[in-house]
């Protein structure tokens, strides 16, 4: 799928919290300080021409709805950026985080306990 821009990210998460309704509606669940209703109309068919929502017409109204889930969109980002900044290195990604010393202690604990439950699982 194609990249989005943070503007349009934005008005994909208010569609997935609300996950159908009109422009007026993905409006009210925009956080404050509001878009203008046209900006979120152009926003909107960026969207669709770029796959991530569709619409379904109901006489004059435009009922738009994300064609693409808050988890899938969240590991395409994950998996473009591993490719494209850490090289497809788990390890450097990870490590990146941990050397700017923005994981708590709790979280490299929790951490470490995954990596070891899935080492077990893999080995034979």
């Amino acid at each position: 799928m194609q990249e989005i821009t943070k503007a349009q990210e934005e008005i994909l998460k208010a569609l997935w919290t609300i996950e159908r309704g009109a422009v007026s509606d993905i409006l009210n669940a925009l956080p404050d300080p509001k878009p203008a209703y046209n900006t979120v109309a152009t926003v909107i068919k960026v969207l669709e021409k770029k796959k991530y929502v569709s619409y379904n017409k109901y006489g004059k109204t435009f009922v738009y709805y994300p064609l693409i889930s808050q988890k899938e969109y969240g590991k395409q980002i994950f998996t473009s950026t591993l490719k494209n900044l850490y090289n497809n290195s788990l390890t450097q990604m990870v490590s990146h985080f941990m050397k700017s010393k923005k994981v708590s202690l709790d979280e490299l604990e929790a951490l470490k306990a995954s990596i070891e439950d899935e080492i077990k699982k893999q080995k034979p």
